[in-house]
């Protein structure tokens, strides 16, 4: 698993495959247009398109850090593929129409991919 940490000002440690879990869960829950969350679609943009920057950034600290160093690893390439679909994600938060019609028309697969991440690092954190 990740074995990077993130320090707090207390001196906590909290794992980024936590932190990465909890942005593609945020990233499902924002990009999803499922009839039972539009609850959340419904909130000010403001805090979407916060919510798309968070997860662009988790996106991208997964592809051009984490991924990079541990290219040749499973977690390496778990964090480049979880990685590129949080950036597709954040661009489906934050502006689905800026996307070509054939990523807009993957929206379904990417965002069940991205489960399926949540998942598998959900699971591996849940076992530790």
């Amino acid at each position: 698993m990740q074995n990077q940490y993130y320090f707090d000002e207390e001196s906590r440690v909290l794992p980024m495959g936590t932190i990465m879990t909890g942005c593609m869960v945020i990233g499902g829950l924002f990009a999803t247009r499922l009839p039972v969350l539009r609850t959340v679609q419904k909130l000010p943009a403001w805090f979407r398109k916060t919510m798309a920057f968070v997860v662009f950034s988790a996106g991208s600290w997964n592809v051009f850090w984490y991924a990079m160093q541990h290219y040749a690893e499973f977690w390496g390439m778990a964090a480049l593929i979880s990685g590129c679909l949080m950036l597709l994600t954040s661009a489906y938060i934050f502006n689905v129409k800026c996307l070509p019609s054939f990523l807009q028309k993957m929206r379904p697969g990417v965002l069940f991919l991205l489960l399926c991440c949540a998942v598998l690092y959900g699971t591996t954190i849940y076992r530790l």
